[in-house]
């Protein structure tokens, strides 16, 4: 193996470690602990470096950014920042250029947004169904007689009413929990959704980072066994070599343009599979940044005291565990909220208004005032609440199990994720050996 192929596989064990990290981080979901959890990115992926090529981010009110992920809430779709940066440097295109345009172009984001602006309505609908209601209404009618006398007469009246209740036993304040509780999955769906959308960027970015490395040595070995061809039937023609030594010199040429083209077709799928993910045209051309950035000495693992403390934490504030726990708890206020309704409610109502009349009867303003206090208590009706309480409960059964299986399937990916940063570390530093070795090889 030469010096290309040692540097080749150099990179390959950088990009798999930077990108095993942030499968960790991935699987860590760190988020704010906040009930109303912020659209921002956990501080564990700052520690990921920008790369020094990069363009800056467009600056704030409170400065120019320091990283992509400092800002990270404001590279949302419809942001002010998303349309000053219509386009990526695709000439030189970094990582954290490539995350901050894809996070504004991302489709499931923007669905994601979309359900929590309709969540939010819902909580504003669930606050106004408290409220007392105000309605106006008027009228006017016209009558007649078909009689001997032939009496006509027409009406005109206005009213306005109101209407309030008092007590429903709870109803209202849980529809009104229950609408919190779905706006909060809905948040903590759109933090999952940025993550989504960085893990699947990072990992495209780096199998388009290794088929750039691959083409690169694939072509510097090509020029190798180029030159190692060349000499060798230049020695053969000269008399001092012999024909083997040309024929097994040709095939390794042969065979070296064979994994060039390899390497290019590779490197066009993975360009043409970034650019996808950018929402670009698959054939946007573009070249990758210095990767210089992430070519560091490997920091040390996760201890197991510290991995305990990430697995806690990754229980907790991963998002696609809050939005299963909003969702149940959520289903919990429709429960209470459907016990209360078959309880019934206590309302009030109070009007007033007054209609004028014209007729034969004679002309008139007739006044008229109302006021009253409704009870209403359904009856009969147990068997109608047992059976919408039974499905609801039914639904939180179903939603606890894929808690559970949810809870394995993300404890097994940070488990994984550990595991892929320890092999990569330690390939990492196996790499850098075997590329000093090969390059004082190749230099002797």
């Amino acid at each position: 193996m030469n010096a290309a192929a040692f540097r080749s596989f150099g990179r390959q064990s950088f990009t798999r470690i930077a990108g095993a990290c942030l499968m960790a981080f991935w699987a860590t979901g760190s988020w704010a602990a906040d009930p109303a959890p912020a659209l921002r990115l956990s501080h564990e992926l700052r520690a990921v470096p920008a790369e020094p090529s990069s363009s800056p981010s467009p600056p704030t009110a409170s400065g120019p950014v320091g990283h992509w992920a400092d800002q990270a809430e404001a590279w949302l779709p419809g942001n002010t920042m998303c349309d000053a940066r219509r386009a990526p440097p695709w000439d030189s295109l970094s990582l954290d250029a490539a995350l901050t345009h894809a996070l504004c172009q991302n489709p499931g984001l923007r669905q994601a947004m979309a359900e929590v602006s309709e969540q939010t309505a819902g909580i504003v609908l669930a606050e106004i169904e408290g409220a007392p209601r105000i309605s106006a209404n008027a009228d006017y009618s016209t009558s007649r007689n078909f009689n001997a006398s032939g009496n006509s007469g027409r009406t005109m009246g206005a009213f306005i009413g109101l209407s309030w209740v008092l007590f429903d036993f709870g109803q209202g304040h849980a529809n009104l929990q229950a609408a919190r509780h779905t706006w909060t999955a809905a948040m903590a769906n759109q933090n999952n959704s940025v993550l989504t959308a960085v893990n699947e960027l990072v990992i495209t970015y780096g199998d388009a980072v290794k088929a750039s490395a691959a083409l690169a040595a694939a072509s510097e070995a090509l020029n190798a066994a180029s030159q190692t061809a060349a000499a060798a039937q230049a020695r053969y023609e000269a008399k001092v070599g012999n024909q083997i030594e040309w024929l097994q010199a040709q095939t390794a040429q042969a065979q070296a343009r064979l994994e060039r083209a390899r390497a290019s077709g590779a490197w066009a799928s993975a360009r043409t599979a970034l650019a996808l993910g950018l929402g670009a045209d698959p054939g946007q051309p573009l070249q990758l940044g210095d990767w210089a950035a992430w070519s560091q000495p490997p920091t040390p693992s996760v201890s197991a005291n510290e991995l305990a403390l990430l697995d806690q934490e990754t229980m907790q504030n991963h998002p696609r565990l809050r939005t299963i726990r909003a969702q149940i708890d959520a289903l919990h206020a429709r429960l209470q909220a459907v016990d209360a309704a078959s309880r019934g409610s206590i309302s009030v109502s109070a009007g007033a208004g007054s209609s004028q009349n014209w007729g034969a009867a004679g002309d008139g303003v007739l006044p008229t005032t109302q006021a009253a206090i409704v009870a209403s208590f359904p009856l009969f009706n147990g068997r109608e609440t047992q059976a919408a309480k039974a499905q609801v409960q039914a639904r939180i059964a179903a939603r606890q199990a894929e808690m559970d299986a949810l809870a394995r399937e993300v404890r097994n990916q940070l488990w994984q994720a550990h595991q892929a940063v320890r092999v990569s570390e330690e390939s990492l530093l196996a790499s850098a050996s075997l590329l000093t070795s090969a390059e004082r090889t190749f230099q002797v």
